[in-house]
């Protein structure tokens, strides 16, 4: 029996597959099956696949009948003959010690999964790379079932950052939601494990690399409301399947569920405009919520504060919370927004400092297309003339003489009014100089804003 199974399901990934595939093969840990299950690719997806089939006897190709990602996991935990099962999206890919360090501390600690944190992955122009930091909290810790009851949200809601013992998940019969598309399938898979925990840890790594720029993802479809509706119904399904009728789940699941409406139609909300399926889908979670309060699985108490208005807002006042919601979602649109297309309007820009801030800002500047930024700079000497995310780290001397009028940008969190100081010591004027203060968010950081221009 090998130590993992790792599930590849891919569908039409021709441009992604080999460098998921080689993440993949060259994991530190070699004990491993590979199975890919592809759901009907047409674009040299399945090929590509066989030329690794032959290279690497750990890999096999399984051709799934159902174009659905649920359905492509399952198939996969049912062939699985790992101790262990990990899951990787064929567009994404991880790091070469992933699998060695979350299997070290699941076996040590007899756990049912061991989880860690990630990146965000983008590739704006050929040759960068940007891997934003999305850490989880609470790490290096047993958790249980109990853990995410105490919890107003849970702090973890992806199912490829980690691996899970096989015989936990066979032993509760935790299986995805087999709806067609691979759209939030993952929801019921992660609800049910999180409730049936027994051992669980977070880890303080950061391992798998979660690509943000592939317009075909999931994230970005606009039936999120429908998919995560579909999603609702089957863990509640299962809940009553397993008879799991304790309060506390159930008031996990009620909390959660306001979470699966609200979160992603504020995001949504950002770019689209409400649509008569959207708000149909929405007003189906309406009467659940409705119930659920009614049952007394929604407290004040147990909630975020701003979540408790918001679910009382969407249940009792539609129409007002429609409008809240146009002004939030404007509101956290427009604070990059405003941000990038004020640094559209620079001719030149030196980005001060090289550190996490600087990632993120440029990393932001990047994905929306600007390519003004003329050299970064740093006041670390051993910094000097090392390249940072492909550009020369500059003595601030030498940013000055070369770029007296450009736009400085300054990235840094610990001493921004001292770079801000020195700057204007050394002859820049004061409206050529801003602070890089948005939040350090790997998501809102990958965004696109500049779609228009």
């Amino acid at each position: 029996m090998p130590k993992l199974t790792v599930i590849l399901p891919s569908l039409n990934v021709s441009a992604y597959i080999r460098e998921c595939l080689e993440s993949v093969m060259g994991q530190t840990m070699t004990d491993m099956e590979i199975l890919c299950i592809d759901a009907g690719s047409t674009d040299g997806t399945c090929e590509i696949i066989s030329e690794y089939t032959a290279r690497d006897s750990r890999i096999r190709l399984i051709h799934s009948d159902r174009k659905s990602y649920g359905y492509q996991i399952n198939l996969g935990i049912s062939l699985a003959r790992g101790e262990y099962l990990g899951i990787v999206e064929t567009d994404d890919c991880i790091s070469a010690d992933m699998y060695e360090v979350l299997y070290k501390a699941a076996a040590d600690s007899k756990l049912d999964y061991a989880k860690a944190g990630f990146y965000t992955l983008v590739t704006p122009y050929e040759g960068e790379r940007y891997l934003l930091e999305h850490p989880l909290g609470d790490t290096e810790q047993i958790i249980s079932s109990q853990y995410f009851v105490e919890k107003p949200l849970s702090p973890d809601v992806y199912i490829w950052n980690g691996i899970y013992k096989v015989s936990f998940l066979r032993e509760f019969r935790i299986r995805l939601n087999e709806s067609p598309g691979a759209a939030f399938q993952d929801c019921g898979f992660r609800y049910l494990t999180d409730m049936n925990l027994r051992r669980g840890m977070f880890l303080k790594d950061l391992c798998y690399q979660y690509r943000r720029d592939n317009a075909n993802a999931s994230t970005y479809n606009p039936n999120f409301a429908r998919f995560n509706l579909e999603e609702c119904r089957y863990v509640r399904d299962r809940m009553a399947e397993y008879d799991i009728t304790d309060r506390n789940r159930q008031a996990l699941m009620a909390r959660e569920t306001v979470m699966m409406a609200l979160s992603p139609y504020t995001t949504f909300r950002e770019h689209s405009p409400a649509d008569e399926a959207v708000l149909s889908a929405l007003d189906e979670f309406r009467q659940i919520m409705i119930g659920d309060r009614e049952r007394g699985l929604l407290r004040q108490e147990e909630m975020l504060q701003e979540q408790w208005v918001e679910m009382r807002l969407f249940t009792e006042q539609p129409e007002a919370y429609e409008a809240y919601i146009a002004i939030k979602a404007k509101a956290d649109y427009d604070l990059y927004d405003n941000f990038v297309r004020e640094m559209t309007g620079k001719k030149e820009i030196v980005l001060f400092c090289t550190g996490k801030a600087a990632r993120f800002a440029l990393c932001l500047l990047r994905m929306n297309g600007l390519e003004n930024i003329v050299a970064v700079c740093d006041n670390a000497r051993e910094k000097w003339g090392s390249t940072y995310l492909g550009r020369e780290v500059l003595p601030p001397q030498e940013a000055f003489r070369r770029y007296p009028g450009a736009h400085y940008l300054v990235a840094n969190r610990a001493c921004p009014g001292e770079i801000v100081r020195q700057l204007t010591e050394n002859g820049i004027r004061k409206e050529n100089i801003s602070v890089y203060r948005l939040p350090l968010n790997a998501f809102g950081s990958t965004n696109l804003f500049m779609r228009g221009l």
